[in-house]
């Protein structure tokens, strides 16, 4: 998983480059938080496979 980058204010930043950043900052961790819930979810999902897989086999 690659880890997620937010935009940066310029150095020399106006009030409308701070609106700016603020809003794609935003878009930015939503896009970032969605990522990881469905790394969370694939992984969940796999184990459980595993899981499943390992109960089924004969001992």
């Amino acid at each position: 998983m690659t880890p997620c980058t937010l935009p940066l204010l310029p150095e020399d930043a106006t009030w409308a480059d701070l609106e700016a950043v603020a809003i794609q900052r935003a878009a930015a961790l939503v896009q970032c938080e969605t990522a990881r819930a469905l790394a969370v979810e694939t992984l969940t999902a796999e184990r459980a496979l595993q899981d499943r897989w390992r109960a089924e086999q004969p001992k």
